[in-house]
């Protein structure tokens, strides 16, 4: 027994240390040094051996009850079989699983009964197979965990972190299997004590975790690394965090609302700029990322007019958006602050904006833009909408081109001469869905149709700016964009998911014939810095609680060039910006990066370990950015006038690592500090605060703070008995989240609760949303089906929709999934509603979306590798599955196979598809001839080979590289016309591929063109 239990835990650590090792062998180049990646391993070692040492053990269990014939047997391995797959289904986070498991094991074993019912089921004929075939099982085994890895790394990257962490402890599990598989008997001489070896040094380690985590804490290259490459070293890499947080925000060094001295205000005491009599437009290109720009670099010739505005006027070269959403982007740009901070903290609300205060100054104000100003998080700017960011006039409409700017147009003729005059016209065409231009043809991905966009918006903006230098000599005219666009640079697309510069970094350009000289700074500015620079430029007097500085004199070219300051933030990450350094932060682990623009624009290299001490001084400003959020809103001061402490201030910005200070402050003598700690704590949900909220509860006298607090524990999936009352109490708010936080632990009892919930969209927020969709795809709620399947047209909770429909599994779904599949525009949208639609058990009926996106510009991602699983291959114009098979044995050898092109496409020609991994460190090459005339078959119907290889014409073989890669990538090329192959043919193609490429599939599709864009939505004027 010892022995089983000792190699169980071994082979356990083992998979974990192995993968680390391995994962930093292909990622060496990330890590700052080898004495990083050493340290590093050295220090994770503790976290790594204690958590993975269970999951052996539970193993070696599963393994004993699928090796004995006991009649007892079944039952075991159905039980641990169960509790695996309720631990993959229940919430966020190892320790609450288990703590829950222990708490409530019997419900536990009700949300595994179907999984316990098929270990039940296979347990005789794998144990046959485990007795009889040992070296096979072990190795199917093996496959197994590598399955389990490459799902780990590949799928659903980013979200659901239940299902990695599942997928995790699957993969801990298996390994023993493999290992009393492939070693049956234990060595000569070997004895009990010696195989107790790693179960000892296992608990030895476990002393030391706090203390490597605290040391490890320091190596962020290493961390980050793990976390977004290594599955299993990801998790340990999170659990060493949160024993060991990053350090503690320090109130005393915030005494002022602008948390750098750079973000102050101008002190000069005189009119750097001087805007008084002028009449201003703004102009905010949506989704326009600065290297897009001709006058920032960009080779195509996309934006003509900005370019010519820029060669006339100031042009920032580094300016940052505040986040990279347009309706956090535009409100922070309008009010001169940092909004998503502040709306997460529910303040702000009452902010002086631009139309507002130069309304009080003498100007009249009109607005131009589309609703989808504020689509994202609509309820959070409910109150900035109904204002319409105080213009008194405003024109809502999606319009663009001639419509926008004979709108424009008709206003400056009928608007006062003899008043100042401020507009902003906001222009949405770049923002997906792209949309190719007739007079601005640069292709038809969609990069080149964001390009045409680009390009047609360019071309309205001089339109704008002719119009209105016209009506208004006089005239100073802005140019920027909310934010940027990703299209893959850091392995994501479109916006809103990090603060890398594609998505963070926008241009600035002024323009104001005998104002200002052409000049171009190079040092780091904010949209949140373009109010105070206005403001100062009119001398009106700057209201206290604006964040960004006055730019008057780098526009004047008083001072030399500085650092320069800005701040970005999404839900994950924060960015920080000084010069050409960019401190990029992970929030979750408290690990940053450090790049230097200046040698690397791309943000590849990080620096952080060669450059400590300018990494720990924009760290610095970072912590002290966090903690300013808010500190002087006239909302967040409390009844006594006081405004929340630190911590709370930070929790409520969704900074996670403040829940220990939060905690302590469970304790303090004022009472609506208990309630907001206890509140603020339910949402952070970390695990480390269970004891203090339990210690809280039990001698808490307020009603409300003992809602929170019992709430709070629920999430964490410690339970309290008083959130039974609540899911039933009159309070609709507390039952709702009661509601919630016991989905969240596994109990049904609020489902109703949660449905109905559901069906009020205006009382939930996106952020909210998701985690009742998690809840209720956890909890298989196939009552909800109906609900869910009627918001499939919400735009952004498509995907997340289309997930937990899949969890439910309910197949009645099937079809509005299909429906919405067939209209879906957006390339991850369509990549959830497929892998939705194929655990659902869809296959035929994927064939015809399948061929339709793989035939677009832009193919689906993985589009071979869904058609492999749906089992349609061959009839998206992939080969049968007998070619199939031999294509992927011997694909290095050659072989013919036969493939029928689907009918169809745009008639502009065939693609070729091809999804390999290429080991080398060069990329590889499969080369294609096509087309029956390329080889004859003799009588058995095997093509004729030449030196015992099929023909390939070399002369007119396609060939696809293949990039260097540790998993499957998909790689396509146009079919030249000169094959002949065309829609609905049926051909033979000879496949080759270089050494090191294993070739997965192949397919011929023809090309389609890309869905239409919706019609516009007709404008309804009003007041």
């Amino acid at each position: 027994m010892i022995r089983r239990f000792g190699l169980a835990a071994l082979a356990a650590q083992g998979l974990a240390l192995g993968e680390v090792l391995f994962v930093l062998t292909l990622q060496h180049r990330r890590v700052a040094s080898i004495w990083e990646a050493e340290r590093g391993v050295l220090w994770l070692l503790p976290t790594l051996v204690v958590l993975a040492t269970p999951a052996g053990l539970v193993g070696a269990l599963v393994e004993q009850a699928l090796v004995s014939r006991a009649k007892a047997a079944r039952v075991v391995l159905a039980v641990a079989t169960g509790l695996c797959v309720a631990a993959l289904g229940w919430g966020v986070g190892g320790g609450r699983h288990l703590a829950t498991l222990g708490a409530r094991g019997g419900f536990a074993l009700v949300l595994g009964a179907v999984a316990a019912g098929l270990a039940f089921v296979a347990q005789p004929p794998l144990g046959r197979v485990r007795t009889e075939r040992p070296a096979a099982f072990g190795a199917g085994v093996l496959g197994a965990i590598l399955l389990l890895e490459l799902a780990n790394r590949l799928v659903l990257v980013r979200l659901y972190p239940a299902f990695h962490l599942g997928l995790a402890l699957g993969a801990l599990t298996l390994a023993p299997l493999a290992a009393l598989a492939l070693f049956p008997e234990p060595p000569r001489r070997s004895s009990s004590a010696g195989w107790a070896t790693p179960l000892v040094v296992a608990a030895a380690l476990a002393l030391g975790v706090p203390a490597s985590a605290r040391h490890l804490s320091h190596f962020d290259n290493f961390r980050l690394t793990l976390l977004e490459a290594a599955p299993l070293g990801g998790r340990a890499v999170e659990v060493a965090a949160r024993v060991a947080p990053p350090p503690a925000w320090d109130e005393a060094q915030v005494d002022t609302p602008l948390a750098c001295s750079s973000c102050g205000p101008s002190t000069t005491g005189t009119l750097s700029l001087d805007l008084r009599g002028r009449d201003l437009l703004l102009v905010t290109i949506d989704a326009l990322r600065a290297d897009h720009v001709g006058a920032y670099g960009y080779g195509r010739p996309t934006t003509r007019v900005l370019d010519a505005m820029a060669a006339e006027g100031v042009t920032f070269g580094e300016a940052y958006t505040a986040t990279p959403h347009t309706s956090y982007a535009v409100t922070s740009l309008m009010t001169g602050k940092y909004m998503r901070p502040l709306l997460m903290q529910d303040l702000g609300l009452d902010s002086d904006t631009w139309a507002g205060l130069l309304r009080t100054y003498g100007y009249r104000t009109a607005a131009f833009y589309p609703p989808a100003v504020f689509f994202i998080d609509a309820d959070r700017f409910r109150t900035f909408s109904e204002r319409a960011l105080d213009f008194e006039y405003r024109w809502v409409e999606f319009a663009e081109g001639e419509q926008r700017v004979a709108q424009f147009e008709r206003y400056l003729k009928e608007a006062p001469p003899h008043k100042p005059l401020f507009a902003w016209v906001h222009l949405f065409g770049p923002h997906e869905p792209y949309e190719a231009h007739p007079d601005f043809p640069f292709g038809e991905r969609d990069v080149d149709r964001y390009d045409s966009e680009i390009a047609a918006a360019d071309a309205t903006l001089g339109r704008l700016k002719t119009a209105f230098a016209a009506a208004r000599p006089r005239s100073a005219v802005i140019v920027t964009a909310d934010h940027g666009e990703e299209f893959g640079d850091h392995g994501g697309r479109y916006h809103g998911t990090s603060v890398y510069e594609e998505q963070v970094r926008v241009p600035l350009v002024l323009w104001a014939p005998g104002l200002v000289k052409q000049r171009r700074v190079w040092e780091p500015v904010q949209l949140v810095d373009l109010l105070p620079t206005v403001l100062a430029a009119l001398d009106i007097p700057r209201p206290p609680r604006l964040r960004g500085r006055d730019l008057g004199p780098l526009i004047a070219a008083e001072p030399k060039q500085g650092e320069g300051f800005a701040y970005a933030e999404t839900n994950d990450q924060a960015m920080v910006a000084s010069g050409s350094l960019r401190l990029v932060c992970a929030r979750r682990i408290g690990a940053c990066q450090l790049f230097d623009l200046a040698s690397d624009p791309g943000e590849r290299r990080d620096i952080a370990g060669n450059r400590p001490g300018e990494r720990d001084r924009l760290r610095e400003k970072l912590r002290e950015m966090g903690a300013s959020h808010g500190r002087y809103e006239l909302g967040g001061l409390r009844a006594e006038g006081k405004g929340w402490p630190v911590p709370i201030r930070r929790a409520l910005a969704g900074d996670g690592e403040a829940a220990p200070e939060v905690a302590e402050l469970l304790d303090d003598a004022e009472l609506d500090v208990r309630r907001k700690a206890a509140e603020v704590l339910f949402e952070l949900r970390q695990p480390g605060v269970a004891p203090a909220l339990r210690l809280a509860l039990g001698r808490e006298e307020d009603a409300a703070a003992k809602a929170w607090e019992a709430l709070a524990l629920t999430r964490l999936g410690q339970g309290a008995p008083l959130v039974g009352e609540l899911v039933t109490g009159p309070d609709l708010h507390f039952r709702r989240l009661a509601a919630l936080a016991l989905g969240e632990s596994g109990d049904k009892r609020g489902e109703a609760v949660l449905i109905d919930w559901w069906m009020h969209p205006n009382d939930r927020n996106f952020e909210r949303s998701r985690e009742i969709l998690q809840v209720l795809g956890e909890l298989k709620i196939k009552d909800a089906v109906g609900p869910l399947v009627q918001s499939l047209s919400d735009v952004r909770l498509r995907p997340h929709i289309a997930r937990a429909l899949a969890r439910i599994g309910e197949d009645s779904a099937r079809g509005a999934l299909l429906k919405a599949l067939s209209d879906e525009r957006m390339q991850s949208t369509r990549l959830a509603l497929a892998e939705a639609l194929i655990a659902l058990g869809a296959k035929d009926e994927m064939a015809a979306p399948l061929r339709r996106y793989l035939g677009v510009p832009d193919p689906l991602p993985n589009g071979l590798g869904l058609a492999l699983r749906a089992k349609v291959l061959d009839y998206v114009g992939g080969p049968e599955p007998r070619d199939l098979a031999k294509l992927t044995k011997h694909a290095d050898l050659g072989q013919a196979i036969e493939l029928t092109i689907p009918p169809g496409g745009n008639g502009q020609g065939v693609r070729l598809l091809v999804r390999a991994t290429s080991t080398g460190t060069a990329p590889g090459e499969v080369r294609v001839s096509a087309g029956t005339h390329l080889i004859r078959f003799d009588r058995e119907g095997m093509p004729k080979r030449q030196h015992g290889v099929p023909a390939l014409d070399e002369q007119r073989a396609l060939r696809i590289l293949v990039p260097p890669s540790d998993k499957p990538v998909e790689v396509y090329a146009t079919v030249p016309a000169s094959l002949g192959l065309r829609p609905g043919l049926r051909t033979a193609v000879v496949v080759y591929a270089s050494s090191g490429v294993s070739v997965e599939a192949v397919a011929l599709v023809p090309l389609s063109d890309e869905l239409p864009p919706p019609a516009p939505e007709p404008w309804k004027p009003g007041p």
